[in-house]
């Protein structure tokens, strides 16, 4: 089942985050290129008082196997309304099973029916197999680089930084 987040969901949600980016295992991890925690309580309670932030999970029984927030932007100066995509993760055990794609949709969906134009994702360098994931899920990359955005210090590979990609939510606009 796919729904809002809620306070009570802090602990899992930071473990979850956890296990997917920084633990062994699953295609997701990042413990080959960045150290240290991938979020804590603070950042995840701050995403749930924030109203320009939606964080879905997704759970089974009383585990939650999956997450993703998005991040509402106010309009750029030609109108168009752009919203970012974070803190995606599925636990390992659930990878593989189409689980991340659902969670991605329906952030989609929502962000559609809001009036959302633009679905971005910042895309660590160094993981090409993430690149085409987000491919072939329609994301382009738009030829820009960001920094890391955490600590430098936590990078196993000096310089690496993350690769802008969007996608299109609604037809161009003339």
């Amino acid at each position: 089942m796919l729904r809002r987040a809620r306070a009570d969901d802090v602990e899992q949600l930071v473990a979850l985050t956890q296990a997917a980016y920084r633990g062994e295992g699953g295609w997701t991890t990042e413990a080959h290129l960045v150290g240290g925690a991938r979020t804590d309580g603070d950042e995840v309670r701050a995403m749930l008082e924030d109203p320009s932030i939606s964080l879905i999970v997704a759970e089974e029984g009383a585990t939650l196997h999956g997450c993703c927030y998005t991040h509402r932007e106010p309009a750029d100066e030609h109108g168009i309304v752009r919203a970012e995509l974070g803190l995606f993760a599925v636990a390992p055990s659930a990878q593989g099973r189409g689980l991340g794609g659902r969670l991605l949709e329906a952030q989609a969906a929502a962000l559609r029916a809001d009036g959302v134009d633009v679905l971005m994702i910042r895309v660590l360098q160094s993981r090409p197999e993430l690149h085409a994931w987000y491919l072939r899920r329609g994301f382009v990359p738009v030829g820009r680089s960001v920094p890391f955005p955490g600590n430098p210090a936590e990078l196993k590979v000096a310089g690496l930084g993350m690769d802008v990609m969007e996608r299109e939510l609604h037809p161009a606009r003339d």
